[in-house]
């Protein structure tokens, strides 16, 4: 590969010496070493003294394990960054996927030690933003099985209101499967997303980690703009699986009218994309 710019043995030894606990170079040769190739506590040194260069994949993985673009790596002055904004990149890495502090309550029958299906109901939203994760708060909330969900799964049920997602009609009841790492969520899947300050919302998501640190959430009315979330702010995601609904959902009227909402959607999204760049 070309010369890497002396900016990157300075990053490297910057990054490594702000984890807490602060890494060691030979703790750092073993987080970045596989079976296939073992990176020692001498390589390290070089790489932070300019003496040696790490391959391609070398530099892949030590772009991944501080969660930091391997551009930024190569050419920025990162010993200029706060302090706080290399802390915020590591703990959203974390929370993402799901290897952070995140709790999720699950209440189980006390007969058959089967996890529970509960059902949060609408007048239950606000309280689940700051509920989700204390069994108390289910007590009293109904509880269900359906036998033709897929076992050693963890499910949640949800009331929807609004007109945000046709063709789900307010009164649905929607059942989400939990997902634990955010970074296997597919671009545009429907998802069950509970926000601190929100409660929960039903929305497709789309993945924005990479340009902000957040994910943005898409109505299918086109009466609603797609937002955007930080990371942070969410507690839980998970993928919708099932509905139960009292009433048919009515088929859009034509084509040409999903074509006209995927261009709105496509403005949208470059008009947020400019917004994050600002």
């Amino acid at each position: 590969m070309s010369k890497i710019p002396s900016k990157f043995g300075k990053n490297l030894r910057f990054l490594r010496q702000q984890q807490k606990p602060k890494l060691s170079q030979t703790d750092l040769g073993d987080q970045l070493s596989t079976e296939q190739d073992v990176v020692s506590r001498s390589a390290v040194s070089s790489y932070e003294d300019g003496r040696a260069e790490p391959n391609y994949f070398r530099l892949e993985r030590i772009s991944q394990f501080f969660n930091v673009a391997i551009d930024d790596i190569l050419t920025k002055d990162l010993t200029l960054m706060d302090p706080m904004t290399v802390q915020k990149r590591e703990n959203t890495e974390e929370h993402i996927s799901g290897k952070g502090m995140r709790i999720l309550a699950i209440p189980t029958d006390k007969e058959t030690d089967e996890e529970n299906i509960v059902l949060v109901p609408e007048k239950a939203r606000a309280g689940y933003a700051a509920g989700y994760s204390d069994t108390s708060f289910f007590k009293n909330l109904p509880k269900y099985t359906l036998p033709f969900l897929p076992k050693g799964k963890t499910y949640r049920a949800f009331e929807i209101t609004g007109d945000s997602m046709p063709p789900l009609e307010e009164g649905t009841i929607i059942i989400g499967e939990y997902i634990e790492d955010w970074k296997t969520i597919r671009e545009g899947s429907v998802c069950i997303v509970t926000t601190k300050s929100e409660g929960f919302v039903l929305k497709k998501v789309y993945n924005n980690i990479n340009t902000n640190n957040s994910f943005i959430l898409k109505s299918t009315n086109l009466k609603y703009s797609p937002y955007e979330v930080s990371a942070l702010e969410i507690s839980e995601m998970w993928r919708l699986v099932a509905h139960i609904s009292r009433d048919f959902p009515e088929k859009e009227a034509n084509d040409s009218l999903s074509e006209m909402q995927e261009a709105i959607w496509r403005l949208d999204q470059e008009v947020l994309n400019i917004k994050s760049k600002k």
